[in-house]
This record gives C-alpha cells, sequence and structure tokens, in this order.
C-alpha cells in the first residue's frame, strides 16, 4: 500500500507504539488475573469450564466428552472438538493451576501466538516493518482483544488457527510449497474443529485472495493448466479442514437430534435459529442492526467514530482505499453471514474486530504519508486509539473485569457443600445458562425456557433421570410462581412443595427429604452462605420422620462409603456429609441407623469411625460417650449383637482419632444388618462420624 520510506526516528516512534500497546495490553488483561468471576457472558464461559471439568474429573479425552446440562444422556451437546479445553486440563495438571487460571493463560497466549502471523499478513499491504507494528497496535487496543483473551472460551485458539491459517493460504499459493501446504491443513484443520464460526470469517480473504490469483491466471491467458494447478492448490489447503469439520457435524448431529432438548444445537438449528445464516430477514432487520452497533461500541469502539475513521479516511486518501475496502468487507460481512450470533454475544467480535482495526491502522499510514504536520498527523493517529482504550476503560469491559466476585453464589455453594458430590440437581427458569451446575459441582437437568409447561418432555427428562439421586430443585425467578411445575417435580424427586428448603433473592431451592434436615442445620449454624432464607419444615411434614428408604441411585452418591449401600437410613440431626482431616466422613450423631444387606457369603465387617476432635476438646463441656452397634436383624423379628464399643475420647485417650474395627461375621439367611450410634446419657458434642462400612 505504501512506499514510503520509514525514517529512523519514524520507526523508533513505531516501535515504542507498539510497546506501549503490547504493555498496556498485558496489564490490561491481566487486571483482576485471579478473580473468580468469569466477567463477559458468563453462560457460555461456564458451560466451557464445566466441560474441562468434567475431562477432569473423569480423565476422559475422548470425542464424547460430557457437557452435563440438560439432562441425560450426558453426552448430547458437542458443538466443538474439545481441543481448547484439553488444553486447559493438560496445563492445569502440570502446573496445579485451577481450571480458571489455566484457562486463561491459554487464551492470551493464543492471541499473542496470533500477532507473529498478522505482522506476516500485512506483508501484502505494508513493506515497512515498523509501520505492520502501527496496525497491530491498534489490535492489542481493542477492547474485544482484551476482555475476551482472559476469557475461558475457545475463540482465542480459533483465532490462533485461523490467522495462521490465512499466512499459511497465502504462501501456498505463492510459492507452491508442499510444506506450507502441509502447515496450512493443520492450522485450518485446528481453526474449523474448535470453532467453525470463527474459521468462516477468515475463509472469506482466503476466498477473495484465491478468486483473484484464478482470475489473474485466466486473464492472462496461458491455457487452461496453470488455472487448474491454482484452483486445485486452493482447494487442497482447505478439503482437510473441511472435511474434518463435515465429518464431526455427521457424527454430533444425531447425537443432539436424539436429546430431548439438546437438539436445538444441531447444526441446521444453530445455523438458522442462533446464527441467523443466510437469513435475509436478520441480514437486513433494524432490530439486529441496532443491536450489532451496541456491540460495536461495547467490543471495538463508539459506532460514529467507527464510521469517521473509516469514511474519512476513504474519503480524504482515494489512492489508498484498496485494502482498507476489502479489509472492511470482511469485518461487515462476518456480520451479514451471522447476523445473530454478532448482534447479541458480543464476544463473537473477537473473530473479525481484526479486519477493521487493521483497515482503520492502515489510514493511519496514509495519514502519516499526507502532507499534514508531522504534529498534526500524529495527533489524527492518536484519536481511534483513544477511542479503543476509551471504550474499554469507560464502555463495560473494565466495570466487569473490575467486579469483586467469585462467580459462584450463596445458594450454588449451598448445594455444592451440603449435597452429595454424584447428585444431580434440576433446574428450571435459567434456560441452559451453565453457571448453576457448574459452580455447584452438579450434573443437571436444566429445562429449557417455555418447556416447564411442556408435560411430554417433562415426564421424558424425567423419567431419563431415574436411575439418578435427584438432591436438589433449583427454581429461578417467575418460574418459582408456576405451581404445576413446581408441584410436578418436587412430587417426581421426594421434596416437600408446600415451602421450599430455602431461598435465594433470585431463586428457590428444594431438598429431597433425606437430605433437607441436615441442609437446613447446616445453613442455620453456618455464616458462609449469606443472604439466603431457610425455611420451618411444614407440620406434619415426613421428612421429619428419622427412618427413609435409599433408593439405589441414592445410596450410590449419598453413602459412597458404605459398601454395599445401605436400603434404609435414618438421622435424629439429618443426614450430613462433611471433610475431616482431608478425607469424606459421614455424619452419625447420635440417634443415626444405617440397614444394610450383606453380600451373600460375607465373612467380615469393617467399620472406621471416631469423634471429631472439637468434641472431646473444647473447653467447658464436652461428650460423655457414644456407643456403636452392629445388630443382626432376622425374618421373624429375631436379632443378634454382632458389635458393640462405646467410645469415650475424654476418658481414654485411646478412643481419639479414627477407629477401625475388623468384625468376623458369618451371615445368616435373611439377615440384614443394622449399624447404629447410640448416648449412653446426654447427647450434647455427641460429634461422631462414620468413614468407611465395608461388609464383604
Amino acid at each position: 500500500m505504501s512506499g514510503r520510506d520509514t525514517s529512523g526516528r519514524e520507526s523508533w516512534i513505531l516501535y515504542g507504539v507498539f510497546g506501549l500497546a503490547l504493555a498496556a495490553h498485558f496489564w490490561f488483561t491481566t487486571y483482576h488475573w485471579t478473580m473468580g468471576f468469569m466477567a463477559g457472558h458468563e453462560f457460555r464461559q461456564s458451560q466451557t469450564a464445566i466441560i474441562s471439568y468434567y475431562i477432569d474429573r473423569q480423565n476422559n479425552f475422548s470425542l464424547l466428552y460430557e457437557t452435563p446440562i440438560l439432562g441425560k444422556p450426558w453426552v448430547s451437546i458437542l458443538l466443538e472438538v474439545p481441543l481448547y479445553e484439553w488444553a486447559v486440563v493438560g496445563l492445569s495438571r502440570l502446573t496445579g493451576w485451577p481450571h480458571l487460571l489455566a484457562a486463561r493463560t491459554i487464551s492470551l497466549a493464543c492471541f499473542y501466538l496470533s500477532l507473529p502471523a498478522l505482522f506476516l499478513l500485512l506483508e501484502a499491504a505494508v513493506a515497512s516493518r515498523p509501520r505492520r507494528l502501527l496496525v497491530l497496535a491498534l489490535t492489542l487496543c481493542c477492547p474485544v482483544y482484551i476482555f475476551y483473551s482472559r476469557a475461558f472460551l475457545m475463540d482465542s485458539m480459533a483465532f490462533m488457527g485461523s490467522a495462521w491459517f490465512l499466512l499459511g493460504f497465502w504462501r501456498t499459493m505463492a510459492k507452491r510449497s508442499w510444506g506450507w501446504l502441509a502447515f496450512t491443513t493443520v492450522a485450518g484443520t485446528v481453526a474449523a474443529l474448535v470453532k467453525s464460526a470463527t474459521f468462516a470469517i477468515w475463509l472469506i480473504p482466503a476466498a477473495a485472495a484465491g478468486a483473484w490469483l484464478l482470475g489473474r491466471d485466466l486473464r492472462a491467458r496461458r491455457g487452461w493448466v496453470v488455472p487448474l494447478k491454482t484452483l486445485a492448490w486452493g482447494l487442497a489447503t482447505v478439503a482437510v479442514a473441511l472435511g474434518a469439520l463435515r465429518w464431526w457435524i455427521k457424527f454430533t448431529d444425531p447425537i443432539k437430534a436424539a436429546h430431548a432438548s439438546a437438539y436445538i444445537f444441531t447444526s441446521e438449528n444453530l445455523t438458522l435459529g442462533n446464527w441467523g445464516l443466510f437469513k435475509f430477514s436478520s441480514m437486513f432487520s433494524s432490530v439486529v442492526w441496532k443491536d450489532l452497533l451496541l456491540g460495536w461500541g461495547l467490543a471495538i469502539m463508539p459506532p460514529w467514530l467507527i464510521g469517521f475513521c473509516l469514511l474519512a479516511g476513504l474519503a480524504a486518501f482515494p489512492r489508498a482505499r484498496g485494502w482498507p475496502l476489502a479489509l472492511a468487507a470482511v469485518f461487515f460481512g462476518a456480520q451479514i453471514l451471522f447476523p445473530y450470533a454478532y448482534a447479541y454475544q458480543d464476544y463473537y467480535f473477537y473473530s473479525c474486530a481484526v479486519f477493521l482495526t487493521a483497515a482503520i491502522g492502515l489510514l493511519l499510514l496514509a495519514v502519516l504519508d499526507s502532507k499534514l504536520a508531522r504534529w498534526a498527523a500524529w495527533a489524527v493517529v492518536v484519536v481511534p486509539f483513544a477511542g479503543l482504550v476509551g471504550t474499554y476503560w469507560a464502555g463495560g469491559y473494565r466495570t466487569q473485569q473490575s467486579a469483586v466476585a467469585y462467580g459462584d453464589w450463596p445458594f450454588m455453594r449451598a448445594i455444592r457443600e451440603l449435597t452429595p458430590p454424584g447428585s444431580v440437581i434440576v433446574v428450571a427458569g435459567a434456560d441452559w445458562a451453565a453457571m448453576t451446575p457448574y459452580y455447584s459441582q452438579r450434573r443437571a437437568l436444566m429445562i429449557r425456557n417455555g418447556l416447564e409447561y411442556d408435560n411430554a418432555y417433562l415426564d421424558r427428562a424425567f423419567n431419563d433421570l431415574a436411575d439418578e439421586d435427584v438432591s436438589a430443585v433449583v427454581v429461578f425467578w417467575n418460574v418459582r410462581k408456576y405451581r404445576p411445575f413446581v408441584d410436578k417435580v418436587t412430587k417426581r424427586f421426594d421434596m416437600t412443595p408446600d415451602k421450599p428448603t430455602f431461598s435465594h433473592p433470585v431463586a428457590d431451592i428444594y431438598i429431597r427429604r433425606l437430605y433437607l434436615k441436615g441442609v437446613q442445620t447446616r445453613l442455620r449454624d453456618s455464616r458462609r452462605y449469606g443472604e439466603i432464607t431457610v425455611y420451618p419444615r411444614p407440620k406434619n411434614d415426613p421428612s421429619a420422620q428419622a427412618v427413609f428408604d435409599v433408593p439405589p441411585a441414592v445410596a450410590r452418591t449419598a453413602f459412597a462409603l458404605v459398601h454395599p449401600g445401605p436400603f434404609r437410613a435414618g438421622f435424629e440431626f439429618g443426614f450430613d456429609l462433611s471433610e475431616i482431616d482431608g478425607a469424606a466422613a459421614l455424619s452419625m450423631h447420635p440417634d443415626s441407623d444405617l440397614w444394610i444387606r450383606p453380600p451373600a457369603g460375607a465373612t467380615q465387617i469393617k467399620w472406621d469411625f471416631g469423634f471429631i476432635p472439637l468434641a472431646y476438646e473444647r473447653a467447658g463441656d464436652r461428650t460423655d460417650g457414644v456407643d456403636f452397634f452392629i445388630t443382626g436383624e432376622a425374618p421373624g423379628g429375631r436379632t443378634r449383637e454382632v458389635f458393640h464399643r462405646r467410645l469415650e475420647p475424654v476418658k481414654r485417650p485411646a478412643d481419639r482419632g479414627v477407629q477401625r474395627a475388623a468384625v468376623s461375621y458369618r451371615a445368616v439367611p435373611g439377615e440384614v444388618l443394622h449399624f447404629s450410634t447410640r448416648s449412653p446419657q446426654s447427647k450434647a458434642y455427641d460429634w461422631v462420624y462414620c468413614r468407611r462400612i465395608e461388609i464383604k
């Protein structure tokens, strides 16, 4: 574009501008780096985060990964090949960092690794290396590349792959090199499989360049061999990437289509409903374009300033129009191609804002080449930089990034800490925003908006959870008032329908009867859970009963420390799982009872139990001891004592710490083993726990 030589002084200025922009970008992006709140479309970040969580937890690095937010089967929302999530888990395991910090590091690294590709791509328009840095400096100052380069999103990885693909495409076509073709194939395939919507945008300039090269060959009139070779090389650069993407779509679409509500994520539904692909009514909708302009003002800079920079520059420098027009066309073309995506999700501008900043940057170089006085030219150059940085600082991104928050709301923390880890939750009124299951660390059936009125869907989705322990139901916003749904879901999963167990200003939470008393006790005794209202149980509520039948799914999750799991249980002070000295423990504060059917031929019982140290170490009143019993209960009401031990840790130091009982046992046909704790006198401070029961 510009043949003007760059003077030594100007070069140093340009190096300085780039250095300042790079330093500012790093400083802005890493501000509040360790803050747990995932600012910026947290619903989408939490979806990527929950995928990473279950990949790590299950050690599942296959293509059939879980996104457990829409109910069973848990493998249902397969949107992208999880290269980004694999990288996050790998870095987390390597460094010991939490997933969020690993994700932010991967995202930022991918963005910075894109810069060399962008620098080399600019060679086609700008010969001077220092001048290319001015264009890159604009990109570094663009709000969307500051804010979302720290996000738990795969967009920066797709951006990186796409940038290197475009460079590889150009080098392949220029050099007809097999090495460059292989490189381009890898970069393009990564980009296509990580996020196809981003790769599609970068295919636009590749297709335009390929068409220009093909047209050049045809105009040269050198026969058909030369243009056919150009066409073949061009198609070869995308054949594997597009083939892999097509395979992935054909592989995943049937899985999504078969799911009760994940069918909205099939390629057909995404392109029309979510993206608005080739939908003329959306391309030219004033409502959509109003939202797009709002997106510009958040992700880039005010629309009027964008318009001024482009129109004034193109009008003032007609000889420099070519590249800026072409690059701006890609920016606008992306929004015409996927109007809904860009209108309603500002992080989508990550894929295309670079074309706009490059167009403006090339026009700034034309300003420097003009006859304006040097001070005036540099004053003009400052304007878009000020617009970009000012938009980041005052336009909303910096405010979001400055929030002192850790993501999880108190009720999510309560579910995570007070319900069994392997249990499932049902969520209504939050669509498919994955924050609740992610921060609760629970698989979830999230009822998509509107489906709470669809009884056929609800019956199917609830039936799919028949073999799961549904420990909590979370009902958001106005759905709380829709009694038919609340009554249906609480009845189905054994919860009290009249009153929630506890409430937060945005949601009501219902807890399974087995866990209800223990959860309420812990909530009342702790200040950890903030804005929570705990409701008393209704009179005559069955949850006040001491004994419950334990379904197999509940035995598998709530009683993971007990083998085999109990079929009946009772806890006077409520079911409670906690962590003691770094290991899971089941509270057995007297009176507590477990009934277990021993395996046929069992010969030994192992029972690990003990006192919480505070029960005997505290000042003042302390425990007076607890009796631990194992009783054999045979048909006809016959009983026998299999084991009995009294722990009195205040009197006997040997009774402190974990006690491990190994009991010889001979099974009696039809006999049930009853494990129980009782207080010889007072129940005060009898804080005992069970760490393991194993019958074999």
